[in-house]
């Protein structure tokens, strides 16, 4: 009977270091009081197809206390100025102009013309010490085109097994000849 509450007692850290899978493009910064997360629909982009990048600003110094900060609709900002650099390859590849939002939401779609890393330089405009903006770095990471070529590959193995079994079962049943 001991043996249940010595198990709680030593499992009971370990939750503290549960989480789930962070999505590939999905990610979050923070620096000092302010938070930036990025994301792509789909998780990873091919290159040359259109996606929705979205982005999300959160500001826990706005919280009411310690116990708001952790709800993320609380800590939301009512508005921001943005804008984004893309490197590739180290070399500054495309711009989003600075723009306001309302909001602590925004998307747009986007395309990426190359297949490889990305990095995402999210300058967050006005928050920083005396005005200053504040970067955000983050990796996006961009395919080759290869259309549904797995799904097809997928599905072709899986009735090439159907196929298979089957063929096996009708081959075994004309070889067992009933001991008559």
């Amino acid at each position: 009977m001991a043996v249940i509450p010595v198990l709680v007692l030593v499992l009971s850290p370990m939750i503290h270091y549960a989480a789930a899978h962070e999505d590939l493009n999905s990610g979050d910064e923070s620096i000092g009081n302010y938070e930036v997360q990025v994301a792509t629909d789909p998780e990873i982009p091919s290159a040359d197809q259109p996606f929705k990048l979205s982005f999300r600003v959160l500001n826990y110094h706005s919280a009411s206390n310690i116990f708001n900060s952790f709800d993320t609709r609380l800590s939301e900002v009512d508005h921001f100025r943005m804008g984004v650099r893309v490197y590739y390859n180290g070399e500054l590849v495309q711009t989003i102009p600075v723009q306001d939002f309302k909001g602590g939401e925004w998307s747009t779609p986007y395309e990426f013309h190359e297949s490889g890393n990305h990095v995402m330089y999210v300058d967050l405009y006005d928050v920083g010490p005396g005005g200053q903006p504040l970067s955000f770095v983050f990796n996006i990471s961009v395919l080759n085109i290869f259309g549904p070529l797995f799904q097809y590959i997928i599905s072709a193995g899986g009735m090439a097994c159907f196929v298979l079994l089957g063929w096996l079962v009708i081959v075994n049943r004309k070889k067992v000849k009933p001991k008559h």
